[in-house]
């Protein structure tokens, strides 16, 4: 009999909540991760904000500074065009330096490559005189002949004054 009157007779006990207790747990424990993550797209949002902003301070400065420079050239060229002309003849001056010493430089390079080829030139017709020499000279000359007086040896009795 108490099987059936458990079974036929209403709960007397509803339950308060609605939701089973676990999701009310699962909700409470994901809340902290879920403000932290909301404060952080928060602070995301300002950071692009305060960016933006940023950049157009700075640009505001630059077309600023570009308008106050544009003044003072403008100013300098009403104020005293003489001193207008003459940097712009001394810039003149300046090119036509920096032209002639590269002109100069490039003519002194030419020169040296010429000079080494004359050099080069007379050191192998200085060579083929040498060899030459030797060869007419080798066979009838004395070691005395062939050899500079600089180097010549003087005989006991002899002084550098009378060597040849």
């Amino acid at each position: 009999m108490t099987a059936a009157k458990i079974l036929f007779t209403d709960q007397s006990k509803k339950k308060k909540f609605g939701l089973d207790f676990h999701l009310v747990q699962l909700f409470f424990v994901c809340l902290p991760s879920l403000a932290v993550y909301l404060v952080a797209q928060y602070a995301r949002s300002e950071m692009k904000k305060m960016d933006k902003e940023l950049e157009l301070k700075k640009q505001a400065e630059f077309e600023v500074q570009a308008k106050e420079m544009e003044l003072k050239k403008a100013e300098e060229r009403a104020a005293d065009p003489v001193l207008v002309e003459v940097k712009e003849r001394l810039n003149k001056l300046e090119e036509t330096v920096k032209e002639i010493v590269v002109g100069s430089t490039k003519q002194s390079d030419d020169e040296e490559t010429e000079a080494s080829k004359i050099r080069s030139g007379l050191e192998a017709v200085k060579s083929s005189n040498v060899s030459t020499r030797t060869l007419t000279e080798g066979k009838t000359s004395d070691a005395a002949a062939t050899t500079p007086a600089s180097q010549h040896k003087p005989k006991s009795g002899e002084s550098k004054k009378d060597l040849p």
